[in-house]
């Protein structure tokens, strides 16, 4: 009877788990679904659609993909640019960071928001010949992230946007053979 009775509140502790568990899955659901919903109205509605994020890497170039700004004008960005990398904060750590990541297979690195963690590092592991290995992939949480981060990375490489840095994303994957740099969101590693 005790066994019995003891076998009966397995067997109700076991459900009540499995719909404990089940709840907390449909909310992770829900909650990538509504995450999916905003990035969707982000990228399509009036505001920004994704053709516009597209078509601003090809604003300036003409039929033949050539810039249609002088030599001069081109140059000046791409300095601006390169100031700009400069300006950042984890600049001034970049041969640590190198150094670091050379001596030991995990690394942790933690910075403030705009510090440069997502859009330096890879550059830093290119400019120092860890892409003559394979590609470095960079996980972003949000399809948004993962676009606009390719697109400035690649504006400041001075690349296209889809060769030698690109993104993948659900349901799109905008790379190459030629890919160096890679910006993901998570479901979309490879």
């Amino acid at each position: 009877m005790d066994s019995a009775r003891d076998e009966e509140k397995v067997m109700e502790a076991r459900k009540d788990s499995r719909k404990e568990y089940l709840k907390k899955r449909v909310q992770k659901k829900l909650r990538e679904l509504k995450d999916e919903i905003e990035d969707e109205e982000l990228l399509f509605d009036g505001r920004r659609g994704r053709r516009d994020f597209l078509l601003q890497q090809q604003q300036s170039k003409n039929v033949f993909g050539r810039s249609m700004r002088s030599p001069m004008q081109e140059s000046k960005s791409k300095l601006e640019l390169q100031e700009d990398r400069k300006k950042l904060p984890i600049y001034q750590y970049r041969d640590a960071l190198l150094q670091a990541i050379n001596d030991h297979r995990v690394l942790v690195i933690v910075g403030e928001t705009g510090s440069g963690k997502t859009t330096q590092i890879p550059q830093y592991l290119h400019e120092a010949g860890y892409t003559k290995h394979g590609k470095i992939g960079c996980a972003q949480p949000r399809r948004v992230a993962a676009m606009s981060v390719a697109a400035r990375v690649s504006q400041e490489l001075g690349v296209k946007l889809g060769h030698d840095v690109g993104y993948s994303i659900r349901f799109e994957d905008c790379t190459s053979e030629k890919t160096l740099l890679k910006y993901m969101t998570v479901r979309s590693y490879e």
